[in-house]
């Protein structure tokens, strides 16, 4: 079984705190004379984020300030994330998600939402229409209600700050905008596809 360590396992005897941000789990223990040293921990890790020797007060101070200002940015970055995430969406029966996939051919996908469900909706998958242009490669539209398979029930995510949905481990959909409408029949943008011998 392996040994695990708290903070303490790592902070020389001589070393005492230099400064410390709760709000992160921030910790610097150090010492200035007669050399220059510290460790700094932050979150909930035991291990540390780093443990040098400085030429310099000022030089350590620095590295102090830029390592707060980091856990500062992480933060903020996950905040703006989850208010993302979290942001309203305003999918409507009727939208088509493209979902582009593929390793050695890009294979394109298409769903309609048949269900609004709060911040969930049902998906079918619907048939394309597709034209060769090149050999192995072409250009696809979606056909509206043209369903096939099953139902699928997902999550709208708004990370991208458009309405996308997680298909599976290696594909994501993002809403499509019609590019015009004609009668009550809407125009979407052709997609590029590729096929693989």
């Amino acid at each position: 079984m392996k040994t695990k360590y708290d903070r303490k396992a790592y902070i020389n005897s001589d070393y005492e705190l230099l400064a410390k941000d709760e709000r992160y789990g921030f910790e610097v223990w150090g010492i200035l004379s007669p050399r220059v040293a510290g460790i700094a921990f932050g979150g909930k890790r035991n291990k540390p984020d780093w443990h040098y020797r400085f030429d310099s007060v000022e030089r350590l101070n620095k590295k102090i300030s830029e390592t707060l200002a980091s856990f500062m940015k992480r933060e903020e970055i996950k905040s703006d994330y989850k208010a993302k995430r979290s942001a309203p969406h305003d999918v409507k029966e009727g939208d088509i998600f493209r979902c582009s996939w593929g390793y050695d051919q890009t294979n394109i996908d298409y769903y309609q939402v048949t269900k609004v469900l709060g911040s969930f909706v049902e998906i079918m998958r619907i048939k394309c229409e597709s034209i060769e242009t090149f050999s192995m490669q072409g250009e696809s539209v979606p056909c509206p209600n043209s369903f096939f398979g099953e139902p699928k029930r997902k999550k709208i995510s708004m990370i991208t700050g458009r309405p996308s949905i997680n298909i599976n481990s290696f594909s994501t959909a993002f809403r499509m905008e019609p590019l015009a409408t004609i009668g009550k029949a809407k125009v979407y943008e052709s997609s590029h596809w590729t096929a693989y011998a």
